[in-house]
């Protein structure tokens, strides 16, 4: 399995936020989880990618230890709660930016999806003047552009107008089809149901499988 989470467990402000979480991920699928507000969803991305420190447990990607605060095995696509754009300057900008971290930028994957989510006319704007539907589409984009073969999304739908939502899943579809793991939490158990392959439930910190 390309993601293995390993009995993980993390209480925080005296909450039980996750309970022996236990779940596989393997490469080319696409992962739904769904589960009411607090229910744990985004802890568990927060956990996969580093961002948290489990009180016990593990997370490994292709065999690696994911250890908090340190570079990952390797780089994740990502979208945990609000996208940290810097307002003040234009799309491209933001996007040139967070791709030239890992000096793996591709301008025509980039266009590509710019396109794909109607955001092409508008690379030059200042986020600032984005709507939240443009913002959204915009961090999917950031999120997808560098080829990275673990995507995790939090509510990657929010905002987004019906067309838009259709655009995002048929995209999910092309991703899993190049062999990326996918990992979507989501209110939107019906938009999820037209595209994953495996269903997770999500409830006080506990993960289980769904038939």
């Amino acid at each position: 399995m390309f993601v293995h989470v390993d009995s993980l467990s993390k209480t925080y402000k005296g909450k039980r936020v996750l309970n022996q979480v236990e779940a596989e991920f393997d490469s080319g699928r696409i992962y739904g989880i769904v589960g009411p507000n607090g229910s744990g969803k985004t802890m568990l991305l927060r956990a996969i990618c580093g961002f948290i420190r489990p009180d016990s447990g593990k997370v490994t990607i292709g065999g690696q230890p994911v250890v908090f605060n340190r570079r990952l095995p390797e780089p994740i696509g990502l979208i945990i709660e609000n996208p940290g754009f810097v307002l003040s300057e234009t799309a491209m900008q933001n996007l040139r930016y967070l791709g030239n971290i890992n000096h793996t930028f591709d301008a025509d994957e980039t266009e590509r999806l710019l396109t794909e989510f109607s955001l092409d006319g508008h690379v030059d704007e200042k986020v600032k003047s984005y709507s939240l539907g443009m913002r959204q589409k915009l961090a999917i984009v950031q999120a997808l552009m560098e080829h990275q073969r673990l995507i995790l999304l939090d509510e990657p739908t929010n905002g987004l107008d019906e067309h838009s939502v259709g655009i995002f899943l048929d995209e999910m579809i092309r991703q899993r089809n190049q062999g990326r793991t996918i990992i979507i939490a989501s209110h939107h158990q019906g938009e999820l149901k037209q595209i994953a392959d495996e269903f997770f439930h999500m409830n006080d910190g506990a993960l289980s499988q769904m038939p």
